[in-house]
């Protein structure tokens, strides 16, 4: 009997990544892609299944719509390894969508566009409060908006990532970044081709200190600039941060 061959299936993931130690599987600590691999293996005829994910989210760093491929040799259908996986994956991981894809597909390189979101409260918070950083210091919305609008457009972000993780190449392409606030709540979006390592939390950290008042707006944006300047970077804590949505070109699906 011939053993099927292996398809290529796109996953789009929910995950709240407060007890992970982020997505990639690190030796002897508990990732979001350990995890579901585990959950996989059985689907591939117990064959070590590798999922690649289109960005690597850090430890506590949440995500709304992550998305990743596989390749299995099954003979089930999409829909079908979209129920056994969430019928063995723990309840803070949950596969929103399964679909077939073709074996060119890579949820990394195919993206054209990925989209984070940062939630801010005023106030403490009992529920949610694994999703939200309240900042121990008063600020201005107006300020905080006027910071945001300096990011759209192609910048060296040399002075916002980490830089012992950072590829040379530091040039990112922001489409879109701005605050929307309602109440006590601040949900900071942007989107981007690319993403550094730590790149929005120092963002929203480093907006945060302008907003307080601590810097002015030209010390911001010569962060952005990669130009000397006297404002020190500061990172916000990793569990505000959702990977919120990536896309593709039609074609590349």
């Amino acid at each position: 009997m011939v053993a099927p061959a292996a398809r290529r299936f796109l996953l789009i993931l929910q995950y709240e990544g407060t007890r992970y130690c982020g997505w990639q599987n690190q030796r002897e600590t508990n990732t979001v892609q350990a995890i579901i691999e585990q959950a996989l293996k059985p689907l591939n005829h117990d064959q070590v299944v590798t999922l690649v994910a289109a960005g690597r989210t850090d430890a506590g760093v949440h995500a709304q719509g992550q998305v990743a491929h596989c390749d299995l040799v099954t003979t089930l259908t999409a829909a079908a390894v979209r129920r056994a996986l969430n019928a063995t994956l723990p309840e803070d991981i949950r596969v929103l969508e399964c679909r077939p894809v073709a074996a060119a597909f890579h949820a990394r390189f195919a993206a054209i566009q990925r989209t984070y979101k940062y939630l801010l409260s005023r106030q403490p918070t009992v529920f949610g409060r694994q999703y939200v950083w309240t900042p121990p210091f008063a600020f201005d919305d107006a300020v905080l908006k006027d910071a945001a609008a300096l990011i759209v457009g192609e910048h060296d972000f040399s002075r916002l990532c980490r830089a012992s993780t950072a590829p040379p190449n530091r040039r990112c392409r922001v489409a879109e970044s701005f605050w929307t606030i309602t109440d006590d709540l601040l949900i900071y979006t942007i989107s981007a081709n690319r993403f550094l390592h730590h790149m929005v939390r120092m963002l929203v950290g480093c907006m945060l200190e302008v907003a307080r008042g601590k810097y002015a707006l030209a010390d911001f944006k010569n962060l952005l600039g990669k130009k000397a300047g006297g404002m020190q970077v500061y990172t916000a804590p990793s569990k505000g941060l959702f990977l919120w949505h990536v896309n593709y070109t039609e074609e590349s699906t």
